[in-house]
């Protein structure tokens, strides 16, 4: 990305901050991005906040799939800070770049790196770029939908089914369920869907965990079958009710698809890339 954003800047004449895609246009481009508020308020701003954390709610839930692996706590704060807030605004900064670059540049918006692509005059670099796309795209897939079910599925039977098994189960059911393909309804049901469900349970979580607990947690108690985790037979009633009723109320909202044609422009541009 940071390749091709220097390359379409120089393309361009330079590096641009302004926005010089008419609104209309851009807001029909983006419909399905799930933004709203009016461009350049503070409402866009924390709508397309929002977005980003409900994007990240399912990695949030399985985390501990990565901190297992970090050597002390100071290790995760670290890759924390590099790899969410900072890698989240210089990515978005790239992305407005190349965005409004590319508009320059073919005069039309394009707001995915594969389109830019397609408009190469050199085959070596469409190929080279379509390479690239491929690996980010698996690589991301592996981090956010590969590894929590694969790790699930081990869990559930650790004699039977490792890491590498559980990963093959989860890739089969992937591979079963592709057809349906609930997530072409567009991309604002999608998060909409992923923010009703995965929000409310980290919700709950964080709230035991900052609130309750004092950011203390017992873990030789997650092991132990008669400890305090085991509740209620080994179910915690009050906190599996808790997401209930915001998962099931979701409907009541406004979508992001009717949302988002007042507005979030240059951001949501820079969110969808």
């Amino acid at each position: 990305m940071l390749i091709l954003a220097i390359a379409l800047s120089v393309q361009a004449g330079g590096i641009s901050f302004d926005s010089e895609i008419p609104k209309d246009v851009l807001l029909e481009k983006i419909k399905d991005a799930g933004n709203f508020g009016e461009p350049g308020s503070v409402a866009a701003l924390f709508a397309v906040a929002a977005t980003w954390i409900t994007y990240f709610g399912a990695v949030y839930l399985n985390f501990c799939d990565f901190s297992r692996y970090a050597k002390d706590e100071n290790a995760v704060c670290t890759g924390n800070l590099w790899g969410l807030p900072v890698n989240l605004i210089l990515f978005t900064l790239v992305a407005g770049i190349t965005t409004t670059a590319a508009f320059k540049v073919y005069g039309e918006v394009l707001l995915h790196p594969d389109q830019i692509s397609a408009k190469f005059e050199s085959w070596f670099l469409a190929l080279l770029a379509a390479l690239t796309f491929a690996v980010a795209t698996l690589g991301i897939n592996v981090v956010a939908n590969f590894l929590s079910p694969a790790f699930d599925f081990a869990n559930v039977f650790p004699r039977t089914i490792d890491l590498k098994k559980g990963g093959y189960i989860a890739a089969l059911i992937a591979l079963v369920l592709y057809p349906f393909a609930p997530w072409e309804g567009g991309a604002a049901q999608f998060v909409n869907f992923i923010g009703s469900t995965m929000g409310p349970i980290f919700g709950v979580m964080m709230a035991d965990y900052y609130l309750i607990r004092k950011g203390h947690l017992h873990v030789e108690a997650l092991y132990d079958e008669n400890g305090e985790f085991r509740f209620s037979g080994g179910w915690n009633i009050r906190a599996s009710s808790q997401p209930v009723l915001p998962a099931s109320s979701r409907r009541s909202y406004p979508s992001s698809q009717q949302c988002c044609r007042r507005g979030g422009v240059s951001m949501a541009g820079s969110s969808v890339l």
